[in-house]
């Protein structure tokens, strides 16, 4: 009796194993699958804005320019949104990074970009391992890159709109904004403009 128990419970044990495996490897490989297409788009990015193309867009969104940061081999296409809503960038940022406040990309002003903070390391998720100094690649649409430098790094709450506002409208500043500590916080890197 004992030995029939133990056989079910063994094999009840190893289908949730299966079942949790086989979740896991699903999450991974949508995002593994999400990043080719990020990494295809700022491909039609780059090649449409040197041909002066307009209108392009992933999955319907606009790509209003592309954020790269070589330190932890980070590049993704910006979305554009009409609204800056929270519930409004939920479906976008399923895909990729977002624009999360302010003008266009490398105006003058606080630009906040948003981005999930996956555990595999896709988006935003190794951006806890950038340190003030650290450099962050913009391109906009009419295919100039500026390079910005993070000057501060620190976590807040979500509902902080502190982040968002600009201090001096007369520099180039970008706010990478993603989750921390289980989505319970907001970790935060501030970087402006290199002056040469």
């Amino acid at each position: 009796m004992k030995l029939k128990i133990y056989r079910l419970l063994f094999i009840i044990l190893f289908m949730i194993v299966i079942i949790v495996v086989g979740l896991i490897a699903a999450k991974y490989s949508k995002n593994y699958l999400n990043d080719q297409e990020n990494k295809k788009t700022v491909e039609t990015f780059s090649r449409s804005i040197e041909e002066n193309s307009e209108n392009i867009t992933m999955n319907g969104y606009p790509v209003i320019g592309i954020v790269e940061i070589p330190k932890i081999e980070l590049k993704y296409p910006i979305l554009g949104l009409e609204t800056y809503h929270p519930e409004e960038t939920k479906e976008p940022m399923k895909i990729a990074i977002v624009k999360y406040w302010g003008g266009k990309v490398n105006e003058y002003g606080n630009l906040s970009i948003a981005g999930h903070n996956n555990y595999d390391g896709t988006m935003f998720g190794k951006t806890k391992n950038l340190a003030i100094g650290d450099m962050v690649k913009l391109t906009d649409l009419e295919n100039q890159t500026i390079l910005y430098q993070i000057y501060d790094k620190f976590v807040t709450d979500p509902n902080d709109v502190t982040i968002l506002q600009t201090k001096d409208e007369s520099i180039r500043e970008v706010t990478l904004i993603t989750c921390t500590n289980g989505n319970k916080n907001r970790l935060i890197l501030k970087a402006k403009e290199m002056k040469e």
